[in-house]
């Protein structure tokens, strides 16, 4: 473990993710409206499967208050990345206290420095995220090169106060469609939207969401290797424990027809993964099932819905917005 004082800021440089689970605990308030990827349920999950053979190394920020912030990163030779797989991970972001941004930034930019890291490459990033806002100047200011390009694209949307709201915030052509395929669904038979939480329940309903999820397209069969297979088990696990699991299923006439894999953190719905049986697909269960779960994220008191990365076109009809995401990399070694 190393330590560097910068401005009354002592980073301290481990491998171990324990720093952050005491946060977790302790100072729940620091990571809100932080992406749900740099949580430590989420990390700890990646680290101890898809990340298991990673370098990962944890930088810390403490100040007169506390702990101020963290990045965690991966480290292949003299570069830094993001803990966590992109391909699994829709975009990261540093987490630090509120007031403390430009200090923190600094004192963790040295620290990475003199570390030995020369390249600092960081993605997805949302405009809004600390190292957008915050950081990139910062480097500016200490004299690094810096590069910023956009790479792609997540969707979200705020929701309504109410369901009823919620389609008269859609436009007319596309509040007449949900209308008209949530009643086709009706008039096919009786249809049941379950919710599975509590890790007593996972086992099974796992079972039937993989087998949804692979079901109909090849791509995702091939997605999900054994390895995938395992960190999205432990994840669901790691999830439930912490209260913010929503495993989503639609069932018509007793039939398991689409699922959903959603996180929840209090304030935001995360829709992560889906898939639904083609014996269905005429009656649109795939849509069907993310309106309901657009449908219980705002009877639940939601205020916003994330559908997370990619420009799919339903995503947009259901009154999603376009959200930029980038690539900042910082050349620590070319100031």
């Amino acid at each position: 473990m190393v330590g560097r004082e910068w401005s009354e800021v002592t980073v301290k440089i481990t491998e171990a993710l324990h720093p952050l689970w005491h946060l977790w605990r302790n100072e729940k308030h620091l990571f809100e409206g932080r992406p749900l990827f740099v949580t430590p349920p989420w990390l700890g999950t990646w680290k101890s499967t898809l990340g298991r053979n990673e370098a990962f190394c944890l930088l810390t920020a403490n100040g007169p208050l506390g702990t101020d912030g963290y990045c965690a990163l991966k480290v292949r030779d003299t570069e830094g990345l993001f803990a966590g797989d992109p391909k699994v991970c829709d975009y990261f972001d540093v987490v630090i206290r509120p007031g403390r941004e430009e200090v923190v930034c600094r004192a963790l930019l040295q620290t990475a420095r003199q570390a030995g890291l020369k390249t600092l490459d960081l993605f997805p990033l949302r405009p809004g995220s600390t190292v957008m806002i915050h950081g990139v100047p910062v480097c500016r200011a200490l004299g690094y090169t810096v590069s910023v390009e956009p790479i792609d694209v997540t969707v979200e949307m705020p929701l309504a106060e109410s369901w009823e709201k919620y389609l008269q915030s859609l436009n007319g052509k596309q509040r007449h469609e949900v209308r008209r395929k949530m009643r086709r669904m009706e008039e096919a038979g009786n249809v049941d939207f379950r919710v599975v939480t509590s890790t007593s329940e996972l086992v099974p309903a796992l079972e039937l969401f993989f087998r949804l999820f692979q079901s109909n397209r090849d791509d995702k069969a091939r997605f999900l290797t054994p390895a995938m297979q395992k960190y999205m088990e432990t994840l669901c696990h790691a999830m439930a424990r912490e209260g913010m699991l929503r495993l989503c299923f639609l069932y018509v006439n007793r039939s398991p027809a689409a699922s959903a894999l959603c996180f929840d953190d209090g304030e935001t719905v995360f829709l992560y993964n889906n898939g639904y049986d083609a014996a269905f697909a005429r009656l649109s269960v795939g849509l069907i099932q993310t309106i309901f779960t657009i449908k219980d994220a705002t009877e639940r008191g939601r205020t916003r819905y994330e559908f997370l990365r990619g420009d799919e076109t339903y995503k947009f009809r259901l009154g999603g917005r376009e959200v930029p995401l980038y690539r900042v990399r910082i050349f620590l070694d070319a100031s």
